[in-house]
């Protein structure tokens, strides 16, 4: 029996496009997991919430110390809780496999949501090269696994099927972002107005209102996880731990109230180095750089895309920690599909060269990415985790699969304090810590072989080490030149 297998040649660069990046993408997200690159904050933390899910228990979070009664009381993140069945058939490549297909699903939703658009199949191919091209995918696949960049790629879904007025689709994929995290049903909200805006703009009043709804539920949705949800789920005593906007104010109600009363301060932050130090000088600047090179100026063209991003700037410059404002890890994904979006409804609103100057963007947003990948302001980048092209990101100065051969020496129920590079391959058990903390753990595992030894510096490391052996309740259970293990020595 023959089979044949027909492509439209029309489709051939598309289907290209998404093969030449997933390509890219699997090598940065799962070689940097296999080489031990990926940390208990988060992925470790993913992969025991999982795991707990998987038997049909809530996850207590003991890789966060003091740990939490309910890790949902930390971020009420629901996906964890919906993924945790492919756990049986993924084990610990669950998260990253998740992450993975939802950043091809989320390129694929931009394709359409710009075929929807234009009707043009070169200019929607274009916008996908020009998606996948964004810094902000490669700075959050080089860092484990997080919800919002999930979330963020059912974003272009939303937008197409309010677009097309397809409100039970649109509601779907509105309901899955808001799960994600706390933090994008905030988001949400502008995007409900962003949309509003897009329909009055179209004199769609219907519409309009509609999208009014969306940001009233959405709104409703955050107030009642951060008032009611999570305070109910945490430990007694213990407060949200994400209110780290402290030069607007303690909490989120005090960050809006100074919004409104101070808008010249407001305006200030978002461009200053509100942290003291001079060492963070010039990462909000990268930051706005990165934007433009990607076309993100053009949404001054369009507001209703611009509005949906100032939630976004103001989590990322407004906060404590300058690692946030910058191109760095995760802080940056959801800027990806509006931007690119944003760019292309401009663009189709020219005459004619809207491929020419498609390819002017797409090129600007490649080439700058491709700058950062090499080097950047923005602290703590890592580049053997981002830069795929190097023999240095595809192999590690130990020998990985003796690594992975000792650690499979750990009894699966043993209760484990394991290095943050460990510890997402040890999560699935009942106990597992982040060292320093050991609990009640009866195995340390440590890789010395890494340069990174947080939260202790080099003399420090060495020196736990020595005391542990020293002490006499530990012993060597299993060593090699780059793994240690110590086992806690019964009485």
């Amino acid at each position: 029996m023959n089979f044949k297998f027909i492509i439209d040649k029309k489709h051939i660069p598309l289907l290209a496009i998404f093969l030449v990046y997933s390509l890219i993408f699997a090598s940065i997200t799962f070689v940097n997991h296999y080489n031990f690159r990926t940390f208990g904050w988060d992925l470790g933390i993913n992969q025991n919430a999982i795991y707990d899910y998987a038997h049909f228990r809530w996850n207590d979070c003991m890789i966060m110390q003091p740990q939490f009664t309910n890790v949902l009381s930390d971020h009420f993140s629901l996906y964890p809780l919906l993924v945790s069945p492919f756990y049986w058939v993924f084990g610990e490549w669950t998260m990253l496999i998740f992450q993975f297909l939802a950043i091809l699903f989320g390129g694929f939703g931009v394709y359409k949501y710009v075929l929807n658009l234009t009707k043009n199949t070169t200019i929607s191919t274009l916008a996908v090269a020009h998606f996948f091209s964004f810094y902000g995918i490669y700075s959050a696949l080089s860092f484990d696994y997080h919800d919002n960049v999930v979330a963020t790629m059912f974003v272009p879904w939303f937008l197409l099927y309010f677009e097309q007025r397809n409100w039970k689709k649109a509601i779907i994929f509105f309901v899955l972002i808001i799960i994600a995290k706390e933090n994008m049903a905030l988001w949400a909200v502008f995007l409900g107005f962003g949309v509003s805006l897009k329909a009055l703009f179209q004199r769609d009043k219907k519409a309009a209102l509609k999208g009014l709804y969306f940001a009233l539920a959405a709104g409703v949705y955050f107030i009642l996880v951060i008032k009611v949800i999570i305070p109910s789920l945490a430990t007694p005593g213990r407060d949200y731990l994400h209110n780290s906007f402290n030069a607007l104010g303690g909490n989120f109600g005090e960050v809006i109230v100074n919004i409104i009363k101070h808008p010249i301060k407001t305006i200030e932050l978002l461009f200053v180095n509100h942290s003291g130090d001079p060492m963070y000088d010039g990462i909000k600047v990268e930051t706005y750089l990165a934007l433009a090179l990607a076309g993100g100026f053009l949404l001054v063209l369009a507001p209703e895309y611009l509005i949906m991003i100032v939630p976004i700037l103001g989590q990322k410059m407004f906060n404590d920690l300058p690692i946030r404002w910058g191109i760095s890890v995760h802080y940056s994904i959801e800027f990806a599909p509006i931007i690119v979006i944003g760019v292309y409804t401009i663009l189709h609103r020219l005459k004619q060269y809207k491929v020419a100057v498609a390819s002017v963007f797409l090129a600007s947003t490649f080439i700058s990415s491709a700058s950062f990948l090499d080097h950047r302001t923005s602290e703590y980048y890592n580049q053997a985790n981002s830069q795929f092209y190097k023999k240095e990101h595809w192999k590690r100065d130990f020998n990985v699969a003796a690594v992975n051969k000792l650690l499979k020496t750990i009894p699966a129920n043993a209760r484990v304090s394991a290095q943050s590079c460990l510890a997402p391959h040890l999560a699935f058990r009942d106990y597992i810590f982040h060292y320093p903390f050991i609990g009640n753990a009866n195995y340390i595992a440590l890789l010395p072989a890494e340069e990174n030894k947080y939260p202790y510096d080099a003399i420090s490391y060495q020196k736990a080490i020595d005391d542990f052996l020293a002490s006499g309740k530990w012993k060597i259970a299993a060593k090699n030149e780059a793994v240690l293990i110590l086992k806690k020595v019964k009485k």
